[in-house]
């Protein structure tokens, strides 16, 4: 795994963040006021080529960017079962290299925490939402089923990818509505590791870097 290139990167981190906001809260905007489900492709097309920036834009990450938004634009134009089958699990497999790389690059830190170190740290707990998500939508994928979504959360064409990343985010914060759950145990065991994985990221690494930033200014 490629290490990169420098440290001070705000201005790719920062994107990374905006990429993941309008993600999280625009698009389901979009899809409520009759958006196609490829605005929703296209924004994490930008959400992943601002995780390939905000890793140091290595060899391995743009080889990973590449297939990975390949297989977005496949899957979007054929609309195959397989193609959208293959598009989540390069999807995941790229995003678990971002999030790897990035956790590595901030422990590596040691005690010289920034601003900057601490916005990569909230990027890669966002990035966690976005892996469990793409693996859930996967899941129910392959096995349908594996979630109860009511029926005012199914998009046209029974698209449930917005139901499912709002399933991720709900269960990696912990708040747990309800109004979607898991159906069967593959998709509880996803879940339970989402929701303790979420913990202890906050409890572990988020805490101590700003422990650690906020005891360097005192």
């Amino acid at each position: 795994m490629g290490r990169p290139s420098r440290l001070s990167r705000l201005p790719h981190y920062g994107t990374l963040l905006a990429a993941l906001l309008l993600d999280i809260v625009l698009v389901p905007l979009l899809l409520a006021l009759g958006a196609s489900m490829s605005v929703a492709r296209l924004v994490m097309a930008l959400v992943l080529g601002a995780a390939f920036l905000a890793v140091g834009s290595t060899r391995l990450a743009g080889f990973g960017l590449i297939i990975a938004v390949a297989a977005m634009a496949v899957s979007e134009i054929s609309q195959d079962q397989l193609a959208m089958t293959i598009e989540l699990g390069l999807r995941m497999v790229f995003v678990a290299y971002v999030v790897t790389a990035m956790t590595l690059e901030i422990l590596r830190q040691g005690d010289a925490v920034t601003l900057d170190t601490i916005a990569g740290a909230a990027c890669v707990y966002m990035l966690l939402g976005v892996l469990w998500a793409a693996g859930y939508a996967l899941l129910e994928h392959l096995r349908p089923g594996s979630f109860t979504i009511p029926d005012d959360w199914i998009m046209p064409g029974h698209q449930l990818g917005p139901a499912l990343v709002f399933f991720s985010y709900v269960t990696l914060t912990t708040v747990g509505y309800g109004d979607i759950r898991p159906a069967g145990p593959a998709a509880a065991g996803m879940a339970v590791v989402e929701a303790i994985v979420g913990q202890l990221f906050l409890a572990v690494t988020i805490a101590r870097l700003v422990g650690q930033h906020l005891s360097r200014r005192s």
